[in-house]
């Protein structure tokens, strides 16, 4: 799994990053302590506490998850 820290700006960040990772043919997550959120699932991200420190959790290779990386590389932390 590709671990990467992340941190969202707005509300409109969130759903930006919601509809690029819906794209996506493999499993992400976003971890925010000890819960687990799907995150091609609105709902479930904005269940999280977004203050705190977020991670993004790729089920992929890095060649398979190289392009998705490139398009949600400005919500890096």
């Amino acid at each position: 799994m590709i671990k990467k820290s992340i941190k969202f700006k707005s509300v409109n960040d969130i759903r930006e990053f919601v509809n690029i990772t819906m794209t996506q043919r493999f499993d992400i997550d976003l971890i925010a302590g000890r819960y687990i959120a799907d995150a091609k699932s609105i709902l479930s991200v904005f269940g999280l506490d977004l203050d705190s420190e977020v991670i993004l959790g790729i089920h992929a290779t890095e060649d398979e998850a190289a392009a998705y990386l490139e398009k949600t590389s400005k919500y890096f932390a």
